[in-house]
């Protein structure tokens, strides 16, 4: 570049040589082509040399491409707080909600098989605290303000809720093997009417909205005999909108009712689901008692079995899902923040330069829905990633629009790598690491260990009637079905044709492709015709069907009769 120098009452200028220039140019395109690199991300680096684990990945990534995104607009502000190590690191969370009495505290202390510390369990609204109850050496009760003070533990923003609610909330240790998978989430009845809500002195939906955002698991408990969601109830469910997928509902202490009472009950509670939860689809109910107590209708002990069986493996099975969940957790946020910088920087650079800005705002914030539709056009962004609309307007009416921070385009192409590559990347990590890491399923005992006549963790194509398999992967005992298969009339051979044995085998009511793979499986020499082994082998898979079981791929050595031993050698 030219210089100047003033000599006397003269200005000189200066112009470097050529020689001077073309190594400045050079020098300038080598420094924006190695930050162009960078700003890319081209490294030919492997992943394993970036991050040691999928969960060091999450805590630099958002740490790196996430964050400074969402403190240049004041993401933290409209939405939830800042993500810490600690809510990468934990173990996963199930979180229980649900009116007084109706059970939380018992399905906690049912599941640990013991009480927790400070545990109470009565008629009564016993439980005034949110306690999360989590795996320690010997029992003890840390105090909410010197929880939120562990950066260990995932719970640290909760002091932003304040004394009020820290009096509220502990921390119960307590050494049990299902803890050491899982930490549960014990929280206060929900009450009914507004006196109750403004007595608690904090803002129970908002605790409610943050755990939410974090757990695994949301576990929607009912009782029989208490269906109705009252104003609080209905708050409360609203809170945890965004986190669909994770709620699973419990009518719970079904053991109360008649079969013909059960029925009802449970239409009556899809009927009041269907005014607060906002889906097209059924929401799963866990239907059952879930204590330790005798039952007092027996009549409806198989469906209790497979419904508490689909429940307990669904919890079991957290620690395999939580590092998934995780990853889809940050997708999910990463894309709301994306949208939302795009929102205030529109909003911003739409305000006029210098009069009308509150009259500006206003109509700004009426056309909300409108401007969301210009948006998602003119970025190609689909409109699902959009907040709620009402919401959006509330929260925008006391802020200035043009104190909001211009969008950096280097740190949205830097969000935009972050979700179409890096935590993809991560997600092909993670079956890896678990195997390697041995992640295996919490020991619930209500399903752990072998599978039993009683309960079975459902994993694999495992089912209440697997349990019964090991009786049917055996050899048929070929004479019990000597007089069925001589009524039918062998040959001079001890054949019978495939049309004689097709007339027997349909009298089953089997569809036909089940019938085809039982004739394979069974007619070992593949001549078209039943010995009588082949049509006993043939018989005992039929019933191992008609029973519940699955049939399998190919017919194991030790299910064939020793009788046609010689035709598989």
């Amino acid at each position: 570049a030219a210089s100047s120098l003033r000599r006397g009452g003269e200005t000189v200028v200066t112009v470097p040589g050529a020689c001077e220039v073309a190594e400045d140019c050079v020098a300038i395109c080598a420094y924006r082509s190695a930050m162009l690199e960078w700003l890319q991300g081209n490294n030919d680096k492997p992943d394993s040399e970036v991050y040691s684990s999928v969960t060091e990945g999450l805590q630099q990534l958002y740490k790196d491409k996430l964050l400074p995104i969402e403190q240049d607009h004041l993401f933290h502000q409209f939405y939830s707080p800042e993500l810490t190590d600690a809510d990468f690191a934990s173990s996963p969370m199930v979180l229980l909600l649900g009116q007084y009495s109706t059970g939380k505290s018992t399905f906690v202390r049912h599941l640990l098989q013991r009480d927790y510390p400070g545990l109470r369990i009565g008629p009564e609204p016993t439980t005034d605290k949110f306690v999360c109850v989590s795996f320690g050496e010997v029992d003890s009760v840390t105090p909410g303000n010197a929880l939120v003070v562990d950066k260990s533990l995932p719970f640290t923003q909760l002091g932003h809720f304040g004394n009020a609610f820290l009096s509220r909330l502990e921390c119960a240790r307590l050494p049990s093997p299902v803890l050491e998978g899982i930490t549960l989430i014990d929280t206060p009845g929900v009450l009914s009417g507004e006196k109750q809500r403004i007595k608690r002195g904090y803002e129970f939906e908002a605790v409610v909205k943050w755990f939410s955002d974090r757990v695994d698991m949301i576990l929607l408990l009912f009782d029989v005999s208490k269906l109705d969601i009252s104003d609080e109830f209905r708050r409360v469910i609203y809170a945890t909108r965004g986190n669909d997928h994770k709620i699973h509902i419990v009518l719970n202490k079904a053991d109360g009712v008649t079969t013909q009472q059960l029925m009802r009950v449970y239409g009556a509670l899809m009927w009041s689901l269907g005014k607060v939860v906002d889906s097209p689809e059924v929401s799963r109910v866990y239907v059952g008692s879930f204590w330790d107590e005798p039952l007092k209708n027996e009549s409806l002990r198989e469906l209790f079995e497979k419904e508490t069986n689909d429940l307990y493996t669904r919890i079991a099975q957290l620690p395999r899902s939580a590092s998934v969940r995780k990853v889809n957790d940050l997708i999910k946020r990463a894309r709301l923040a994306k949208v939302h910088a795009i929102l205030l920087d529109h909003l911003r650079s739409n305000m006029p330069w210098m009069f009308g800005h509150a009259k500006e705002q206003e109509r700004m914030i009426r056309s909300l829905p409108a401007i969301y539709n210009d948006i998602a056009m003119q970025k190609g962004l689909p409109l699902g990633d959009f907040p709620e609309p009402r919401t959006m307007q509330a929260r925008l009416a006391p802020l200035d629009f043009t104190t909001f921070k211009p969008l950096d385009p280097t740190k949205l192409a830097a969000l935009d790598t972050l979700l179409s590559d890096d935590l993809p990347k991560l997600l092909r990590r993670i079956p890896e690491e678990d195997s390697a890491l041995g992640v295996g399923a919490a020991a619930v005992a209500q399903v752990g260990g072998l599978a039993s006549p009683f309960a079975v963790m459902k994993v694999g194509g495992a089912s209440e009637t697997s349990a019964y398999q090991a009786e049917w992967l055996r050899p048929p005992e070929v004479e019990l079905y000597a007089d069925e298969f001589i009524a039918l009339g062998p040959g001079a051979d001890g054949k019978i044709s495939g049309q004689k044995a097709r007339d027997r085998l349909v009298e089953s009511h089997l569809p036909s492709s089940v019938l085809h793979h039982i004739w394979v499986l069974s007619d070992v020499d593949q001549d078209g015709q039943f010995v009588l082994a082949e049509f006993a082998l043939a018989r005992h898979l039929m019933d191992m069907k008609l029973s519940g079981q699955d049939l399998p791929a190919t017919l194991p050595m030790h299910m064939i009769p020793k009788e046609l031993k010689s035709e598989v050698s």
